[in-house]
């Protein structure tokens, strides 16, 4: 079985059985559980000229992925403060390690681009044990560029586990690009 096959099937396994609000059992990929707010769809094709919004690149395969595309992966949702736009959002998203194991590269460390230049790594024992998201949505809406969108790495309100000062750099605005970290 080819590295891409299974990592599609690891990741549409994980994606059937989250039922909405269900928190699920940490399972052999190592996944451990939070409540997921939608279910896994299957991916749809892209439409002609349908604009890229996220290209995971590094694995065994290079994805490049649609609005349409990352709306029917597996979805978190919840409320957090932005501390630069100095606002509460609900954000709903894609969890990280839902695009890590799609990409291949599930449990490494991530690197995360933006299309301003910005580049941050993100370790795996963070993404894989909390719903780090890449936000494709905020209040129901598409996020517009200058609420840091269209796409936009989101840590949940914790600061206990994600002090600011700490943590600040993984908030990506206008993100664009994961890979495993070097």
């Amino acid at each position: 079985m080819s590295p891409q096959l299974r990592a599609l099937l690891s990741l549409a396994a994980l994606a059937s059985g989250l039922a909405l609000g269900v928190r699920q059992a940490q399972d052999d990929s190592g996944f451990r559980p939070f409540t997921y707010f939608r279910a896994g769809r299957p991916l749809p094709p892209a439409r002609p000229g349908e604009r890229v919004l996220l290209t995971l690149e590094g694995g065994p395969r290079t994805w490049r992925l649609t609005r349409a595309q990352l709306l029917a992966l597996p979805t978190v949702r919840y409320a957090t403060e932005h501390a630069q736009l100095r606002r509460t959002f609900t954000y709903e998203g894609v969890p990280l390690r839902n695009l890590a194991a799609l990409g291949g590269f599930s449990g490494r460390d991530l690197r995360v681009y933006a299309s301003n230049g910005f580049v941050t790594t993100l370790r795996a024992s963070d993404y894989m044990a909390a719903p780090i998201m890449l936000a494709h949505t905020a209040n129901g809406k598409r996020i517009p560029v200058l609420e840091k969108g269209p796409l936009t790495v989101v840590l949940p309100n914790d600061p206990a586990r994600f002090p600011a000062r700490l943590y600040g750099a993984a908030w990506v605005w206008f993100a664009e690009r994961v890979t495993p970290a070097p």
